[in-house]
């Protein structure tokens, strides 16, 4: 059986760009499985490989859900902390990312209890 070749950084880019247009015309619930599934921050270690996020458990569509769900599909992704050593990372469709303070404010942020409603898996 020949192994297949993996996709080239453009070709993932391509495919996420498309898997996001389609999200974001039918403002899906955001949902993820992350390869690299460890909190980006150095020495935490928690591991977050599928998540389903579940905003509408907050009952705040316009405050929360559709702002949450707008940023993920248009590619910005969002903001919140990480569960475990309280660090803020970036999510988006194709990863997690560690950021500052500065950056977390700059962009849509989940609920300080977000970890509370999501699913882990």
């Amino acid at each position: 059986m020949a192994k297949q070749a993996a996709l080239n950084p453009t070709e993932v880019k391509n495919l996420d760009r498309i898997y996001r247009e389609g999200g974001l015309a039918q403002r899906a619930s955001p949902h993820v499985h992350y390869h690299d599934s460890t909190c980006p921050h150095p020495g935490c270690g928690h591991k977050m490989e599928w998540i389903d996020f579940q905003f509408e458990l907050f009952g705040d569509a316009d405050g929360i859900y559709k702002p949450l769900v707008k940023s993920w599909w248009e590619g910005t992704g969002f903001a919140g902390r990480c569960p475990q050593c309280d660090g803020w990372i970036r999510f988006t469709t194709l990863q997690m990312e560690a950021i500052n303070e500065d950056e977390a404010m700059s962009m849509a942020r989940m609920p300080e209890e977000w970890h509370t409603v999501a699913q882990f898996g």
